[in-house]
């Protein structure tokens, strides 16, 4: 378990009554923790579905911890020798626990009863512009180059690399006299293409990798990706196009396709829209064939095809999202990416699918204006210097 979900994983074990005695104590600790004291406040206040507060006083966390220090050594002895039976102890310890979070839903109730009726933390979805060009070249010697946010794509070709505008400007110069690895990362809130040396195109959605030489040497084209992102290949029959992601292979020669393989989701979706295409699952080494208008879904050592509407899957490369009656989770998952949001989810998962399609260069209020036609509810916060979309189950 990351650092970063151990307090939340405290927290969610305590309001379940499952928390042990060691679990409550460093629940206790973290609250005095600035940096740790916050988030958990903001997670209390997401239980209680009370507004998420700037920031918490340490001084009156300090305090309460004091009186709850006090009240435990009234219990321990010297160099922490029990005085009283263990079962005594860790019947109080819930209750010093339950003594900092009662002060923080309290904190929280009085912070709320002082606010104007328009909470203060909400946020305008018009505020929350669409993204756009945005990646950085990581180069083998440690450079890293920012892109021009005005150019849609970069070309790699020869001994340099240019922006693909027709004017040649050199980017960076490459070494022709041995194959470099470069990096093109694209952010939250980022899209970019590149032409490889062969000639191929790649377009590279939001919070995406793609690792790729400065040219192809060997018996076939390899380039690796993390993320999402959709290939137009170069016909060449004497040098495969092999694209490889967490948990599988394609093989191709020459054809459109698209490829997602985000960290966050266990299941790899490659769908095909022109040509033909081998999904080589990594961890069984099944091989499956694919054709126009089918989908492989790899998941573990499974690999599921089926046809599907490539255009849902494909859309966000023409500036579109494109939803067909998807889950919730999934259009916010995209939306996340794109708007740069985090989504916290209220309640009982919402489960009604979502139909249409939204422009991307519009602003978040766009997008929610037609998702909310589906009932959820639906209000944008500002904490932390991070904006969530708390959207209210069903």
């Amino acid at each position: 378990m990351e650092r970063k979900q151990y307090p939340a994983h405290l927290l969610r074990a305590y309001l379940e009554g499952k928390a042990t005695r060691k679990e409550i104590d460093a629940l206790l600790q973290y609250f005095q923790l600035p940096e740790e004291s916050d988030e958990l406040v903001r997670l209390i206040a997401e239980e209680f579905n009370q507004p998420v507060p700037d920031s918490v006083d340490p001084g009156q966390v300090a305090a309460i911890n004091k009186r709850v220090s006090d009240q435990l050594s009234r219990h321990i002895g010297p160099a922490g020798q029990p005085r009283a039976k263990r079962s005594v102890l860790i019947r109080f310890l819930p209750y010093a626990a339950a003594a900092v979070i009662a002060w923080v839903i309290a904190w929280l109730a009085i912070g709320d009863r002082q606010q104007p009726a328009v909470d203060r933390n909400l946020v305008n979805a018009e505020e929350i512009l669409p993204g756009g060009n945005k990646a950085t070249l990581s180069l083998p010697d440690g450079r890293t180059v920012l892109l021009d946010e005005e150019q849609q794509g970069i070309v790699v070709k020869d001994d340099h690399i240019s922006y693909a505008n027709g004017t040649g400007k050199t980017i960076t110069q490459v070494d022709t006299e041995k194959t470099e690895q470069l990096t093109l990362t694209t952010p939250r809130g980022g899209i970019y293409a590149v032409t490889l040396p062969d000639g191929s195109r790649v377009w590279l959605n939001a919070s995406s990798i793609l690792r790729y030489p400065s040219r192809f040497a060997g018996d076939q084209r390899l380039v690796e990706i993390e993320g999402e992102g959709y290939f137009d290949v170069t016909h060449d029959t004497k040098q495969p196009f092999v694209v490889r992601s967490r948990g599988q292979e394609v093989q191709v020669l020459g054809t459109e396709f698209n490829i997602s393989a985000y960290r966050d989701d266990p299941k790899l979706r490659t769908t095909l829209v022109e040509g033909k295409v081998q999904i080589v699952n990594r961890l069984s080494r099944t091989v499956r064939g694919l054709v126009p208008g089918e989908q492989a879904t790899v998941d573990g050592e499974k690999t599921h095809v089926q046809q599907v509407d490539v255009t849902q899957y494909t859309a966000w490369k023409d500036g579109f999202f494109y939803f067909d009656g998807v889950a919730p989770q999934t259009a916010f998952n995209q939306m996340e990416r794109w708007y740069d949001i985090e989504v916290v989810y209220r309640g009982k998962m919402p489960s009604t699918p979502f139909f249409g399609m939204i422009d991307r260069s519009g602003t978040l209020q766009d997008a929610l204006a037609i998702l909310e036609e589906s009932g959820l509810d639906c209000k944008l916060i500002r904490s932390g210097g991070i904006n969530r979309l708390i959207v209210v189950g069903e």
